[in-house]
Order: structure tokens, then C-alpha cells, then sequence
């Protein structure tokens, strides 16, 4: 019987089993499943981590693959799937707005494993805004702190969190797990979502929804994005509601860069019709561009009240998570591998629009019209 091929997009997918500061626990797993995917597929690996699309494409038509295994950087476009032998795209990431959604192709992502870390590290990055821990830090690290200059009263003064009104756009699985950290605080949080979640409200005190967006932003002290990219959230957050923001309120954004409109932003500090400090981890391009970047050292440069605190995009990037993630990934190749039906994927992790397929009564009519029908006949 022919081996599906299956192209893997980064050799880091690989040298992760062998990473240190990965549990043994899960090193074990991950050699264990490259043992067994290497058995039941034709396989090929991309020697460099991020491969070009020109070098992507190359592959697909050369080599024409059966299932993709990628990450965020990898960029899986439409013209790449037109080519009929593509079943499945697999993606370690809980976003996927980097694969087009093709008619008859599965996509796959990993939910469910980052929201603790993504949360985690969410609290970290407000709080070192709102105490600018960095901008202390490069003070002593710079030797700006001369002899005479003690602490005093009104010396480096700053606000804690918990005397904030906290505003949470998107409330999934990260959007609940920082509501979740932040509650027993004491801190009042106000959310708002597509639609309102009581039972979760039931569960997290201080947890108000509010079904205006641009409530939140004219409320909140901190505004946290977590919710996915896709064509109904890209530049959500523009205009209209930066300019709702209070003096000196910090935007904090870990999940996709392009939700935020960057030029109007931008704009928007330069021409100070906001004060806003910020916290990021994603960039409508990544990485950032260097002329936006000296536009926001400009600003800040001009208002050393504000605060920016730019990070290249780790929020997930705890070892353990890191691992899982890859994991997650292997699983999910290779139960399309073995699968001989659809009762075969029914714990795969395929993306929301799609998890019909599994489930539904008409979950087997429908997946006739994907490809992978065609390699169970």
C-alpha cells in the first residue's frame, strides 16, 4: 500500500524532542511519535525553520504532498492548496489565519494547551507596564542612577493592578483563564464577546459583559485583546475606539497583530489625540517594520510619561506548552494517516468551522466532499 507524504515545514518540529528544557516526560512522547509517524508515512522535513512561500510552493508542486504539519510562520495560501493530493494542514498553534481555508482541505490546530501560559503571561506584561519595571531596569542597567538620586516620596511613581477597571476583549479560552487569575484579586473585570456567557459569569466574580466594544474602551483602565484574526475582527480596533481610550490607559494585545489598526495607531499618538501606554506581543507584521518601530520610539522619546513595552510574540512560549503544542500536532497527523473513516478523527483537533464533521449525523455526507474521502475508498 502507498504511505501518504506528509512535508513538515521546520526541522524545529524534530529538534524540540531533544530540547532540555522540555520535560523528559513529554521529550519521550514526541521521540516516540516521530518513531511512529517516520514508520507510517512517506516523509520530508524543510532544512530551514522558516521557509520562504516561493520555497513552500516549490515543495507542494513538486513533491505534492498529501498533509502539511506547519506553525504561525509558515504562510499555507490558497494557491498552495489548489493542488488536489493536499487532505489535511496541521498547525501548532491555537490561531490559523495563516492557512486558507480551502474547500475539501481538513485544517487542524492545537486548542486548548496555551491558554494558561498566553494568561500568564498576560498579567506579566501589564503589570511590568503599569509598574514600568522596564523603564526602571534601564535606569540601573544604564547607569542613569547617579549619586544624589535616592528614593524619595514622588520618586518613579506608579499604579497598582488591582486598582484598575480591567476591559477583556474576547472571552475563549484565554480571555476566560486571565478573567479566572484576575478575580480572586478583587479587580473589577468587564468583558465583551460576540455574545454574553452567564454560566461563566456564574463561576468568576467581579466578570460584567458589556455588548458594545466601544464601552470597553471608554470604561477600562487596561484593555486585553484575545480574540482570533479573521475577516470580521482585522483592524477591530481602530479609530473609533483608540480614541475612546482614558489618558493613560495601557492596551495590551497578545493575540494577532493585524486586530489592531497599526497606522491608525500611529497616527493617533503622534498627533496626540490619544496618551495611551501599550503592551504588545504581535505586530500587524511580524517582525515589526523598522520605520513603525522609530515611529513609536519617536513618540515615546517625546512623551516619557508613556509607556511601550514590545515583545516578539512569546507569549506561548513556555517550554512545556511549547512541546505539547508539537504533540498535539504529531496526534493529529497521524490519526489522519491511520484514519479509514470518519470515527477514526473523532479527537482530532479540527478548527471550529469544520468540527461539524465530526459530530453531526450529516458528518459523513459532508466529508465526501473533502479530499481525504477519496484515500478510504
Amino acid at each position: 500500500m502507498t504511505k501518504l507524504r506528509c512535508y513538515i515545514t521546520s526541522p524545529v518540529f524534530k529538534e524540540i524532542a531533544t530540547n532540555e528544557k522540555i520535560s523528559e516526560e513529554k521529550r519521550s512522547k514526541l521521540k516516540n511519535l516521530w518513531i511512529d509517524l517516520e514508520d507510517k508515512v512517506d516523509l520530508k522535513i524543510s532544512n530551514t525553520r522558516f521557509p520562504s512561500e516561493h520555497e513552500l510552493k516549490e515543495v507542494i508542486d513538486v513533491w505534492t504532498p498529501n498533509i502539511i504539519g506547519c506553525h504561525l510562520s509558515h504562510n499555507i495560501s490558497e494557491e498552495m492548496l489548489q493542488n488536489p493530493e493536499i487532505i489535511a494542514v496541521c498547525t501548532s498553534t491555537a490561531g490559523y489565519n495563516h492557512i486558507y481555508q480551502y474547500p475539501g482541505v481538513l485544517i487542524t490546530h492545537t486548542p486548548g494547551v496555551l491558554h494558561r501560559t498566553v494568561a500568564d503571561f498576560t498579567i506579566s506584561i501589564i503589570m511590568t507596564n503599569l509598574r514600568n519595571l522596564v523603564g526602571l531596569h534601564n535606569f540601573v542597567w544604564n547607569e542613569e542612577w547617579k549619586s544624589g538620586q535616592k528614593w524619595d516620596l514622588d520618586e518613579n511613581l506608579s499604579s497598582t493592578i488591582d486598582s484598575k477597571v480591567i476591559g477583556i476583549i474576547g472571552l475563549g479560552e484565554i480571555g476566560k483563564e486571565l478573567a479566572s487569575r484576575l478575580s480572586p484579586w478583587g479587580i473589577k473585570l468587564l468583558y465583551h464577546d460576540i455574545k454574553k456567557r452567564p454560566q461563566i459569569e456564574e463561576k468568576i466574580k467581579n466578570l460584567l459583559f458589556v455588548p458594545n466594544l466601544e464601552d470597553v474602551f471608554a470604561k477600562c483602565d487596561v484593555i486585553s485583546i484575545h480574540i482570533p484574526l479573521n475577516n470580521n475582527t482585522k483592524h477591530l480596533i481602530g479609530r473609533n475606539c483608540l480614541k475612546l481610550m482614558k489618558k493613560d490607559a495601557l492596551l495590551v494585545n497578545t493575540a494577532r497583530g493585524a486586530i489592531i489598526d497599526f497606522s491608525e495607531l500611529i497616527e493617533l499618538l503622534e498627533s496626540e489625540e490619544i496618551e495611551i501606554n501599550l503592551a504588545f506581543d504581535v505586530y500587524e507584521n511580524e517582525p515589526i517594520n523598522p520605520d513603525l518601530l522609530k515611529r513609536f520610539k519617536n513618540v515615546s522619546d517625546s512623551k516619557k510619561n508613556l509607556r511601550f513595552i514590545f515583545i516578539p510574540h512569546n507569549a506561548s512560549a513556555d517550554a512545556n506548552t511549547r512541546a505539547q503544542m508539537a504533540i498535539m500536532l504529531l496526534e493529529d497527523i497521524l490519526k489522519i494517516v491511520k484514519s479509514t473513516s470518519r470515527h477514526d478523527l473523532t479527537s482530532m483537533h479540527l478548527i471550529p468551522e469544520q468540527r461539524t464533521l465530526l459530530y453531526s449525523t450529516s458528518g459523513d455526507k459532508k466529508l465526501k466532499e473533502y479530499r481525504i474521502g477519496k484515500f478510504w475508498i
